[in-house]
């Protein structure tokens, strides 16, 4: 019987990028996979055939926004083997029966003009909601790229710029979100359903008033 250093159970892009690091280090690997399609969420697959035939799409899409936080495309050289990023700007398009639609673009002005056409209120706070989850990700990005160690070697990740964004977020009195105050941080990296339930109910008072415009065509 084959023997392995390292057995990784499901072929998911975590599975695969585990696998392609441990095999640089040279290590033997034994990836597992269920089902007859590696890739997790990063694959791209006709999910609705009876209701969209024809239409492939990306189960995990947020997912692609992450690998940009880190060094993996590059320290993988993942371009060698054919990976390029196509950026669309208008990044989201969401049409309504009756012709209405909603565009998402790159630009925070733009696309807070775009939400002002159905609440000038709902613009106001897209724009703190921006510039608090900009504020947050430079703030975790020093510990969502550190190797499990000990706290003190992490805060040894974190520059002056880093810092004085995670103290800008954790523990201050914006209420950012429709009433979600900093101290929400915790509670986002507790990740738990009922703390991003709980989040979001907070922050419901003004993302209902575009949802409810938008799609009841009023």
């Amino acid at each position: 019987m084959e023997s392995y250093d390292v057995v990784i159970i499901g072929a998911g892009h975590n599975g695969l990028v585990c696998a392609g690091y441990l095999l640089k280090a040279g290590y033997s690997v034994l990836l597992l996979e269920g089902r007859s399609l590696p890739g997790g969420g990063c694959t791209t697959e006709e999910l609705m055939p009876q209701e969209a035939p024809g239409f492939k799409f990306n189960p995990c899409a947020m997912n692609h926004l992450f690998i940009f936080l880190g060094p993996v495309i590059q320290e993988l050289e993942l371009h060698k083997y054919g990976l390029e990023y196509l950026v669309c700007d208008p990044v989201a398009f969401c049409p309504h029966p009756d012709g209405k639609y909603f565009l998402a673009h790159k630009s925070v002005e733009a696309t807070c003009t775009e939400i002002a056409r159905y609440s000038q209120h709902d613009a106001q706070q897209y724009a703190k909601y921006i510039d608090y989850w900009q504020r947050f990700v430079t703030a975790i990005v020093p510990f969502f790229n550190a190797p499990p160690k000990s706290i003190v070697d992490i805060v040894g990740n974190y520059n002056l710029s880093n810092l004085r964004d995670l103290f800008s977020i954790e523990g201050g009195t914006d209420t950012t979100l429709a009433g979600m105050p900093g101290r929400n941080c915790a509670r986002v990296f507790l990740h738990s359903e009922e703390s991003i339930s709980q989040t979001l109910k907070e922050a419901r008072d003004s993302i209902k008033t575009t949802i409810t415009s938008v799609f009841s065509g009023k």
